[in-house]
């Protein structure tokens, strides 16, 4: 089942999350802030644009519209498409964010692909997870279980599966990832730890970096 229509649907309530967990926001903007290197970027689902304004990512790609139009309303330059068949060039954009989308896509892999295509050689992909073993992971699925309305369309990944997709596509995986949230569900702060894949499976929310396989000539 798609998420999109659920997304154009209740793209305000979707928004509405970081303002109700704002420490949990501020700790996951904080993580993603550590790995966004310089040059031009681009956030693979941007939704509402929470992330990309705060920061300062200049494009999205967003495949509901009414996400597309809050993001817009917070600066971010949008176009409108899906993952798996982005409307973009090949080697444009020296990074690309994905933060949490890869549990609501219909393709991961292709998605992936994708993002392979529009970096240029060298580029970095940071992406962010919900560990699917992870204290966060178990409560998000039984939420699913029990028909809510974002995480019945949700399919949670490990990091190491996530690793394997992007190895397989021509990634090279840092063996460190920046993560927050290691005390279970709720609504704090935390500073982001660096720490190894294996131990970040146990954090809330966890970012990896990989870094397009081919090098500048």
């Amino acid at each position: 089942m798609s998420s999109i229509p659920i997304f154009n649907r209740y793209a305000r309530d979707y928004d509405n999350w970081y303002m109700k967990h704002a420490n949990t926001a501020e700790s996951e903007v904080r993580a993603v802030s550590m790995l966004v290197p310089g040059g031009l970027g681009i956030e693979i689902g941007v939704g509402s644009g929470f992330f990309a304004g705060r920061v300062g990512i200049p494009i999205g790609l967003e495949p509901a519209m009414a996400m597309a139009e809050l993001a817009r309303d917070r600066g971010v330059d949008v176009f409108v498409g899906v993952g798996e068949s982005m409307p973009l060039r090949d080697s444009s954009f020296d990074y690309a964010v994905i933060v949490v989308t890869i549990c609501f896509l219909d393709n991961p892999r292709k998605t992936l692909a994708e993002v392979y295509r529009i970096l240029k050689p060298s580029g970095r992909l940071i992406t962010c997870i919900v560990p699917r073993n992870s204290e966060h992971g178990r409560y998000y699925m039984e939420l699913g279980r029990r028909g809510h309305r974002f995480y019945t369309v949700a399919h949670f990944y490990t990091i190491h599966e996530l690793k394997e997709v992007l190895g397989s596509l021509g990634f090279s995986v840092n063996d460190r990832a920046i993560a927050v949230l290691s005390r279970g569900v709720g609504d704090y702060f935390e500073e982001p730890r660096s720490v190894g894949l294996t131990e970040a499976e146990n954090y809330g929310f966890a970012c990896i970096e990989a870094v397009h396989g081919i090098t500048e000539a």
